[in-house]
């Protein structure tokens, strides 16, 4: 009876999908498509287009899902929450910067600040009803160093963090400025000068927040992590002999040229290796994440399966697909 009445229910022709009679209109779909695409080249064929509508499509009916439980259960984020997350955000680039990046999104504040709302909103829910009941305990890690305890046997590893400046401009650059060297010349001499700074006093994570061309390190402060001297060899010999030069906090005298560009380098900490046991603090630590992650991922897809199955879901989109294909 309920597929039957669904069925004969009239459809706006600007609807895509309705859940529990809250309606997702094409609009609202094609300005997350648009937000995808920007940039690509070249641009999605037709029906590459059409399969990337569907899955964000499907992102949008269970974030739909979710922020209607969040509501029934009174968890949606205040304005005083937004405007904590909005403020730190906001805080970590110049007036000019923050712009720029709205309008590289074709976004508003107040675009921004819906999101915040939206995502703080599922979170809390997530929260409540999975994330806070996960635990850990100590026969499971026990269990998980004895069965994995040869991944345990390290190498002499050193966590280092490094800020690179490329001598090309690079499209997917992610540093806080949006500050990117073009030629060798201004490459070299940007190196140098953010050097100084640091050498001054300013701090190494912060100014590769701000400045780092490598697109992938740049948001965490330079960090690459703990890396045995093979793999840093493997990057560029030139950077290994510069890290095995260097003392634990101490950030290299110079800057290290390789083909990537110019890196100024710092080692955070050094780690002889060996066969590590469950009584290092790290070890425990990070058995207990790997297990903690595993099952928030597990139960997290569970319950968003389970909250799709005990709802109403009408995809419309993807029944014209169907209808046109066919």
């Amino acid at each position: 009876m309920i597929a039957g009445c669904s069925a004969t229910t009239p459809v706006p022709d600007d609807v895509v999908a309705r859940i529990n009679e809250v309606d997702i209109t094409t609009a609202a779909l094609e300005e997350q498509y648009t937000r995808n695409i920007l940039g690509v080249d070249p641009l999605p064929d037709p029906d590459e287009a059409d399969d990337l509508r569907l899955q964000l499509l499907n992102e949008m009916i269970t974030n739909e899902i979710l922020m209607q439980l969040a509501a029934e259960r009174e968890l949606t984020a205040t304005d005083a929450e937004i405007d904590v997350q909005f403020n730190e955000f906001k805080a970590q680039y110049s007036a000019e910067r923050f712009q720029e990046l709205l309008d590289e999104q074709e976004i508003t504040t107040e675009d921004l600040r819906v999101e915040l709302r939206n995502s703080l909103t599922i979170e809390k829910l997530v929260n409540m009803e999975i994330t806070s009941k996960i635990s850990v305990s100590d026969i499971d890690i026990e269990a998980f160093f004895n069965k994995n305890m040869a991944s345990f046997d390290l190498p002499e590893t050193f966590y280092i963090s490094h800020i690179l400046i490329t001598r090309f401009e690079d499209p997917e650059l992610n540093n806080l400025e949006g500050d990117d060297a073009a030629t060798l010349e201004e490459a070299r001499a940007k190196a140098d000068g953010l050097l100084r700074q640091i050498q001054g006093g300013q701090d190494f994570g912060m100014m590769a927040r701000r400045y780092s061309e490598d697109p992938s390190t740049a948001p965490s402060g330079g960090e690459l992590g703990f890396q045995p001297i093979e793999s840093i060899i493997g990057i560029d010999p030139t950077l290994a002999e510069a890290v095995l030069q260097m003392r634990v906090g101490e950030t290299f005298s110079s800057v290290v040229e390789t083909r990537f560009g110019f890196h100024i380098l710092k080692l955070i900490d050094r780690d002889e290796g060996g066969q590590k046991d469950l009584s290092d603090p790290r070890v425990e630590s990070d058995i207990r994440q790997i297990i903690f992650s595993r099952r928030d991922q597990m139960l997290r897809s569970a319950f968003y399966e389970r909250a799709r199955n005990t709802s109403s879901i009408q995809n419309f989109f993807a029944r014209e697909i169907l209808d046109r294909t066919f």
